[in-house]
């Protein structure tokens, strides 16, 4: 049996924060998303930042916390439904959010999850029951695959410092010492895991940071660079314009 609830696809808001601790609704409940733009969750006791399209199923009485980046917004799909069916319940992955191997696969998926359940309501519904098998297969591979990585977990442990501190003094050589693996082993296996190479992770984290602060504060953009680990400000605005499009102060002044 399975029971859709609420679903939707490409939903965008300018500003969310999701929080069931805050209200009960949906906590009974599972909850599957995909993100379409980085987002911050609530693992393991404290908030976390995940990369776009990254997919989370939270299970029935867990907490669900997910909000947008500050002053950033946030898109998603998601569909929320109740379910007695042993493949969704024994899921290897639970209320932590990993990437799967093909994004639009599982967007379009999702895509017709939300057609369906608009069309048929029915809990024994056939056509359902399939697009959920389908789904949790390929999701339920790519977990697994995730999970077997060697030094899976490493390598979680320095990105979520890499992304808390921004501003520290990363390159290859400082994450090899927190890592003992070669040089080229370590890009190989990073790159394969978060589908981004480690300096250009840096970099994007740091132009996250820089925004917030740019937005949200008067700071200058001299003092900014500093904020984000960079010795100079032309460096800084280089790659800023590079990544965004706009030097720090047109985007200041943006809206």
């Amino acid at each position: 049996m399975i029971e859709v609830l609420y679903s939707g696809y490409s939903f965008q808001h300018e500003s969310l924060v999701y929080d069931t601790e805050r209200g009960r609704i949906g906590f009974e409940s599972y909850h599957m998303l995909f993100t379409h733009t980085p987002a911050l969750f609530w693992v393991d006791n404290e908030l976390r930042q995940y990369p776009a399209k990254s997919v989370i199923l939270f299970t029935p009485g867990h907490r669900k916390y997910y909000s947008s980046l500050p002053g950033e917004p946030y898109k998603n799909d998601w569909i929320r439904f109740d379910t007695d069916e042993e493949f969704i319940e024994t899921f290897p992955i639970t209320n932590v959010p990993f990437s799967p191997a093909d994004p639009d696969f599982v967007h379009n998926l999702f895509k017709l999850i939300a057609w369906e359940s608009n069309t048929n309501k029915a809990t024994d519904n056939p056509e359902m029951l399939c697009l959920f098998k389908v789904l949790f297969a390929k999701l339920s591979d790519d977990s697994i695959d995730l999970l077997n990585k060697p030094y899976h977990h490493e390598l979680l442990a320095l990105r979520r410092e890499m992304m808390l501190h921004p501003e520290l003094d990363w390159d290859i050589s400082s994450m090899l010492r927190r890592i003992n693996l070669g040089r080229t082993r370590f890009q190989t296996l990073y790159k394969e895991t978060f589908g981004i190479s480690p300096i250009d992770d840096v970099i994007n984290a740091r132009v996250r940071f820089a925004k917030d602060r740019l937005k949200y504060t008067s700071r200058s953009v001299t003092e900014i660079a500093e904020m984000c680990g960079y010795k100079s400000t032309e460096h800084f605005i280089r790659q800023f314009t590079k990544v965004t499009g706009m030097t720090p102060g047109a985007f200041r002044h943006s809206g």
